[in-house]
């Protein structure tokens, strides 16, 4: 386990950006994709290992609110659903995306937690489908109290801020990690942009062929975003 102490965020973002840009520079695949995100995601534990946290299987709380992944994620993600979903499930999943894409999209945190407005991705037990390849943004938020958790989330109209303590050097470090993985596909000429994360995954999964476009260093259609 790295120490805090030991964290430079400076440095932590230029060894990353280095390890996207060799990794994608000549050739990208979906392989080589999803291998990259795993070894940004072992840099970052790296350095949160042991760090407590009162996160748990089944506690889905915060998954109301509004996720933005960079496109390799939402890539890597889709890809991953289709193979590891039956084509029912697949096509159950792909209804649900669609449905909350044009209920929620336009929702802003609160509008999402007073219309429970949960997350597509989740399963018929609160937990996470996608947990092995959960994007940054989501392994960023790590709460430390659950009941602080059940009584931000909860459905009702406040005026009081909605506070979870957190983890906030947890956040910080994935934040880096998510900065310097867009700016190392910026450098491969890679579509650096962001994308909210059901939208994104839909996009890939209604467009197989966004993947080798994507990877050709194509930018994706605007509309996906409107």
């Amino acid at each position: 386990m790295k120490s805090i102490d030991s964290w430079h965020e400076e440095e932590f973002r230029s060894q990353m950006i280095t390890q996207v840009v060799e990794a994608l520079g000549e050739s990208a695949d979906p392989a080589t994709v999803a291998r990259i995100l795993a070894a940004c995601t072992h840099a970052v534990e790296g350095f949160c290992t042991e760090r407590l946290y009162a996160c748990a299987a089944g506690c889905p709380h915060c998954c109301v609110l509004n996720v933005a992944v960079l496109l390799p994620e939402a890539m890597t993600i889709a890809l991953w659903l289709g193979a590891n979903l039956s084509g029912e499930e697949l096509a159950g999943l792909q209804k649900r995306l669609a449905a909350h894409r044009s209920w929620a999209r336009w929702m802003d945190d609160d509008e999402r937690i007073l219309k429970q407005m949960f997350c597509p991705l989740l399963d018929t037990y609160g937990g996470c489908s996608i947990h092995p390849v959960r994007p940054f943004a989501c392994r960023a938020i790590t709460s430390l109290d659950s009941q602080s958790c059940r009584e931000a989330f909860f459905p009702a109209v406040t005026d009081e801020d909605r506070l979870v303590p957190a983890d906030l050097f947890r956040k910080a470090v994935f934040d880096a990690a998510f900065t310097a993985l867009a700016s190392g596909l910026r450098q491969v000429g890679l579509d650096d942009r962001s994308i909210e994360l059901g939208t994104g995954v839909l996009a890939f999964l209604e467009h197989p062929e966004f993947v080798e476009r994507y990877l050709a260093g194509e930018r994706l259609p605007r509309a996906i975003w409107l």
